[in-house]
């Protein structure tokens, strides 16, 4: 009886001893598991870092091309403002519109433009090829009719479904203003479709809440596009909850145009897809050390009990 009793005494003492270590070891687990979730939270922050990286600097190179485009399109402007045959239109005695309109035409048609138009030296539009709803518009009181009196100048502006550059040049006949010549290039859905092959980020352009020029015509993507729309400019969102939504305004223009872009989520994760994964290892090991421990503590109980219980 009391051997049995000393042997029942020792194996509570082992049992309180392993209840304790047990113990130990799930709160060094509970610890573990805190640690690699924040070091998960630490690598999912840093991606975000990267996926809003790159809808800035897909905002940036638009801004860079549209400003190219600008100043390319403000020197040809210059160029054909000197070309006999818009000369030609100002020098002749009374404005034949039919044939201003087939002149303008042909500069349409050779360059490439998406409109040409010819303003009287107050700024009103007289003859326009490409935009039709600008035809006998008053645009002497634009800053871009305005800057083209002193200098060729050029703006993003909006026609009736497009966004473009347009550039506006003064037509002089001994030093003074007798005409304004105008030509314009839409910006066209491979602009933004090259700048998501290059970087990654799909983008659209919003007049109001039309969209305008979009590298993606797929409805879904249309619908997180206009959400990022929505979005301050500067602020950075989850949307459909794949994306990384961010928008901007849309260069210097005389509209509110506005870009929206989005990047798929964490989408630089494959490269540090290994790195995730061992910041759950001191987790894992943890856990198989504290399941190998109870079931010692288990072993041991079962090993102190009398027989025949």
């Amino acid at each position: 009886m009391r051997g049995d009793s000393v042997m029942q005494t020792g194996v509570a003492e082992r049992s309180g001893w392993a209840r304790i270590a047990v113990g130990g070891a799930a709160f060094v687990f509970g610890l573990a598991v805190l640690l690699s979730w924040a070091t998960q939270r630490r690598i999912d922050t840093w991606l975000d870092g990267l996926d809003a990286r790159t809808l800035d600097e897909s905002s940036k190179v638009l801004d860079h091309l549209v400003s190219q485009q600008g100043k390319q399109l403000t020197s040809t402007v210059a160029l054909l403002a000197e070309d006999t045959r818009i000369r030609a239109m100002v020098l002749t005695p009374t404005f034949d519109r039919a044939t201003v309109l087939d002149l303008l035409a042909d500069l349409k048609a050779t360059s490439g433009a998406s409109v040409v138009a010819m303003l009287d030296g107050d700024g009103t539009v007289r003859a326009v090829v490409g935009a039709p709803e600008m035809d006998q518009l008053d645009l002497g009181t634009s800053s871009l009719v305005r800057g083209a009196i002193e200098k060729p100048s050029a703006q993003l502006w909006a026609f009736a479904n497009e966004v473009g550059v347009l550039s506006a040049t003064a037509v002089r006949l001994d030093n003074q203003v007798r005409a304004i010549f105008m030509m314009g290039f839409e910006l066209e859905d491979a602009v933004l479709q090259n700048i998501e092959r290059t970087i990654g980020a799909t983008g659209a352009v919003f007049v109001g809440d039309q969209l305008v020029a979009s590298a993606s015509k797929t409805p879904e993507i249309e619908r997180a596009l206009r959400s990022a729309a929505a979005l301050p400019p500067g602020r950075y969102r989850v949307v459909a909850d794949t994306f990384l939504a961010s928008s901007a305004p849309l260069s210097e223009s005389a509209v509110a145009a506005t870009v929206a872009w989005l990047v798929p989520r964490y989408r630089q994760a494959d490269g540090v897809m290994l790195t995730r994964a061992m910041a759950w290892v001191p987790a894992v090991l943890v856990g198989l050390l504290l399941a190998l421990m109870i079931g010692l503590a288990r072993s041991q109980s079962r090993a102190g009990q009398p027989l025949g219980n």
